[in-house]
């Protein structure tokens, strides 16, 4: 840990203790009632600003909103809160002219602003983005020319969980230089499951990894993505801040490859797939296949566990519900129409033990 470092740690703990704006358990409330159009926005609009305008953006353009952005934006409002940056600012919408350092620094970590926090003297800077891949937040402050990079998580996270290079007809992980060239911290965990076959373990998940591998995967991910702290809740809500590097020191740690993750495709390993089909007594003529109905499993959708969305040929492949064709007691579809879900590797963090009290203390003893 450098010198920076500490002087924002030594800032932060010398600050009162401060709860967040909005706990997990009202946040996951609103969140669920956002699903259903069922929530006054006005009554978090100075409380929480950025989060009114998150949800307002996904209103607009008519994608669900993730829990963990409502996270986000209470860690956020709570530590300009704490900073006493009261003057709040929604990048998108308004022209703010920001000092020419600032705005370096800002495009130094590739950011994507979307909301700024200032203090009444215009002297501590920070900025609130958006975007995959970047860093959530950066706190400038004139006063002392500093800039730190901060990312929030919520008391269970995963790290990131990049896809992993797609598998040939054999189903074996394919562990590619370009993907450790781009993720070199998940380079020991994949080692260690070198000739796993995703088709030998569809529907479970993989977990047993050394504590080595593990901890490099969840520490090193910060080092690639630039980040000074994470910045998180204890177990009572209050906000806590740490650095990037210690992350295994506060938080219990696990590895994950998710032989299905969320990203799905079009189908890759097609002679697979017509196994797979033919083992559930389907038939294939040209590219249509019929299948008996009762040999696939629902899949619902995300968000709405009563709503069907398509079916389930196995855990890996699936095929939407409106590119189907019911007949008797049989399912009809093209074979194109089918997707595939692609494996992914992840590193997973839990705080949710983690008190601030202790946190405090170690880096006030350093």
């Amino acid at each position: 840990m450098n010198e920076n470092q500490m002087i924002l740690l030594n800032k932060f703990y010398s600050l009162e203790p401060t709860r967040v704006v909005i706990d997990k358990k009202e946040r996951n409330d609103i969140w669920k009632s956002i699903r259903s159009s069922n929530i006054d926005l006005n009554a978090y609009s100075k409380l929480c600003p950025s989060l009114v305008s998150q949800v307002e953006r996904s209103y607009k353009s008519g994608n669900n909103i993730q829990s963990a952005v409502f996270s986000e934006c209470s860690y956020a409002q709570t530590f300009a809160n704490m900073f006493n940056l009261s003057d709040f600012h929604n990048y998108e919408k308004e022209t703010l002219k920001l000092p020419g350092s600032v705005d370096l620094e800002i495009k130094k970590n590739n950011l994507v602003p979307r909301y700024v926090y200032v203090d009444d003297q215009k002297l501590n800077f920070f900025i609130q983005a958006g975007g995959c891949g970047g860093i959530d937040s950066l706190f400038f402050s004139l006063e002392v020319g500093i800039s730190w990079t901060i990312e929030f998580k919520e008391p269970w996270a995963k790290t990131s969980e990049p896809d992993l290079p797609k598998y040939d007809e054999n189903g074996i992980l394919n562990i590619t230089e370009s993907f450790l060239s781009k993720y070199p911290q998940f380079g020991s965990m994949l080692n260690e499951h070198r000739g796993l076959s995703f088709f030998d373990v569809m529907g479970q998940n993989i977990h047993n990894f050394s504590a080595e591998s593990i901890d490099t995967a969840v520490s090193n991910n910060y080092v690639q993505k630039h980040a000074d702290f994470i910045c998180t809740e204890d177990k009572d809500s209050i906000l806590t801040l740490m650095s990037a590097k210690d992350v295994s020191r506060w938080a219990q740690v696990e590895g994950e490859i998710r032989p299905a993750g969320r990203n799905h495709y079009r189908v890759w390993t097609p002679n697979a797939l017509k196994r797979f089909i033919i083992e559930k007594n389907g038939k294939i003529d040209k590219d249509m296949v019929r299948i008996p109905k009762d040999k696939l499993e629902p899949r619902k959708e995300r968000g709405n566990k009563t709503k069907i969305s398509g079916y389930k040929i196995n855990s890996l492949f699936f095929v939407y519900i409106d590119n189907c064709q019911s007949s008797g007691n049989d399912i009809i579809f093209n074979l194109n129409d089918v997707q595939q879900l692609n494996p992914t590797v992840a590193g997973k963090m839990s705080f949710k033990q983690m008190q601030y009290s202790d946190v405090k203390k170690y880096y006030k003893n350093l």
